[in-house]
């Protein structure tokens, strides 16, 4: 049978149904949402370190690391006649040491003070830098680091504005945060200092496994940003002093 319908011996064949078009609903456009920009997180706490402005007890291995960083201070100008300041120091239970800051007020008439930082501590005894003069009080973020039997130490100025100074490294370690000390108003600037384990490095690295530096705000917000490893990545090096 053919399916159709005949009519007059003819078969009419009927034509195929014209399909439905569906009707299309378009969503009504929804309105746009203005980005909302988050402030910068709030910086997470530090590690059981914590910065001591106590006046050392006689005797005790916080003296010894005062009394080294003095007698430093006295080849600044003025002398013994302008005493030497503890800006603050800091215990590492880690490496049995303890890490000191100490500045001394410029002459009248003169706005560069002098500082130095050094440690003391555990059976290789005590060690730190020279007494030096800032060079420019509006620096914002300085370095001074050196590698000593079984760690690295590091310090310098850093400005008022950073909460803390964030230390990065070349061998894939993760970052480690710096204790800033508060220099109070006597001075323009306050200090940063620390330890970590040097590590093996490469001599591409110079033996010296730090990379850079930043100065961070309370809200986490970059201040300042320098180098304290081999050039290459564009950063600016950080000064000495």
């Amino acid at each position: 049978m053919v399916a159709g319908t005949a009519i007059d011996g003819r078969l009419i064949r009927q034509p195929a149904p014209v399909p439905e078009v569906p009707t299309v609903t378009r969503p009504t456009p929804r309105p746009k949402v203005p980005t909302v920009t988050k402030p910068p997180a709030p910086l997470p706490p530090l590690p059981n370190l914590r910065v001591l402005y106590d006046k050392p007890r006689p005797g005790s291995v916080e003296e010894r690391a005062f009394k080294l960083l003095a007698s430093e201070l006295r080849r600044c100008p003025g002398g013994s006649s302008i005493p030497a300041d503890l800006i603050g120091y800091v215990w590492s239970r880690q490496y049995r040491r303890v890490v000191m800051v100490a500045a001394k007020q410029p002459p009248p008439g003169e706005t560069r003070f002098c500082w130095t930082a050094g440690w003391a501590g555990g059976a290789s005894g005590s060690g730190g830098w020279g007494a030096r003069r800032a060079a420019s009080v509006g620096t914002p973020l300085t370095f001074l680091g050196s590698i000593e039997p079984g760690f690295a130490e590091i310090e310098g100025r850093v400005t008022k504005a950073a909460a803390r100074v964030r230390l990065q490294f070349r061998d894939g370690r993760p970052p480690m945060d710096l204790l800033v000390i508060n220099a109070g108003d006597r001075y323009p600037v306050n200090f940063y200092v620390g330890l970590f384990p040097q590590g093996p490095t490469s001599a591409r690295q110079g033996g010296w496994a730090a990379s850079t530096l930043t100065a961070l705000d309370a809200g986490g917000r970059t201040v300042a940003r320098c180098r304290v490893g081999p050039p290459g990545d564009g950063i600016p090096k950080c000064p000495g002093n």
